[in-house]
């Protein structure tokens, strides 16, 4: 039934919109925080959100075996505490523009780690769907001027971030999936195992290096705009992670990964909406994209 209802389709739909929308938001605030010092403040903010949910909730359905839990705490260290750091550092260094491109290799990732981990193949139907919004995405946020010129120091090591970023996701994406099929736990118990090991890996080694740099981010000393700060974890870090870690227990994660990378596609949507320029490659890649995901969504 579930199979049927595309529930994990269905989550991961919702999970880019999420996203989109605190992207959105992020821009609300400005910040002089690292990017694990920002690390650190989202993730205490959204476990915090989480925990108050499973008390209110009262979910029991915690994981159980001891590979369930080394799943998840690898999939948090890999995924949020390296690869979330390298992607704020590819972002101060290179730009969206260029790190959204590279990120655009995180569904391949997720199908060729689902193989090597998991043992998982896909269906030749649904790599051509995977290809083809990967594809339409590059496409539609691709800009059309040519980006500003960055250093060669600062474009090699934003554009090796931006990579380890995607792998690390890719990782990341499978190790949950390993997880949540080892045995019966909720979604919600997941994210938070994930989200609280990445976050306990990188308070430790700010606290640890720079211990300063870790009071700052607790007390989130130099930000402005608190409350689309506020706003932005709660959707993007709390309900995306909860609604991603959901898509992954209900259908494979390179799906999932694929219709997530789809979020500057819904930017750009609101952007139409509120009357913002929207570029024949804008439509075009939009367009391609939405069919790979037609077609991962009827395979």
């Amino acid at each position: 039934m579930i199979d049927w209802l595309g529930l994990g389709e269905l989550f991961a739909i919702l999970a880019a919109i999420v996203w989109a929308l605190s992207t959105i938001l992020y821009k609300g605030f400005s910040h002089h925080l690292t990017p694990m010092q920002l690390n650190i403040s989202k993730g205490v903010l959204a476990s915090a959100m989480m925990l108050a949910t499973i008390a209110i909730t009262q979910d029991a359905a915690l994981p159980h075996h001891l590979t369930s839990w080394l799943w998840l705490i690898a999939g948090g260290v890999i995924g949020i505490a390296i690869g979330d750091s390298a992607y704020f550092t590819a972002l101060r260094n290179i730009g969206p523009a260029r790190t959204l491109v590279i990120e655009s290799l995180a569904p391949a990732l997720v199908g060729v780690f689902n193989i090597l981990l998991l043992n998982h193949y896909l269906s030749p139907f649904a790599w051509c769907g995977i290809v083809l919004t990967t594809i339409g995405v590059v496409i539609a946020i691709k800009p059309e001027k040519t980006l500003p010129q960055v250093d060669h120091q600062h474009y090699r090591k934003g554009v090796l971030c931006a990579l380890a970023a995607a792998i690390c996701q890719a990782l990341g994406m499978v190790m949950s999936k390993g997880a949540l099929n080892n045995e019966h736990m909720s979604s919600l118990w997941a994210a938070l195992i994930r989200l609280a090991a990445g976050t306990m890996t990188v308070a430790l080694v700010v606290a640890v290096f720079k211990s300063s740099e870790f009071k700052q981010a607790l007390t989130l000393r130099g930000i402005s705009g608190k409350q689309w700060f506020f706003a932005a974890v709660f959707l993007g870090t709390f309900l995306g992670l909860w609604l991603q870690l959901g898509a992954v227990k209900y259908t494979d994660p390179a799906i999932a990964q694929t219709i997530f990378a789809t979020a500057p596609l819904i930017v750009m949507s609101i952007g139409f909406i509120k009357r913002e320029p929207v570029t024949n490659k804008m439509l075009a890649g939009g367009l391609l994209a939405l069919m790979g995901v037609g077609v991962l969504l009827t395979n």
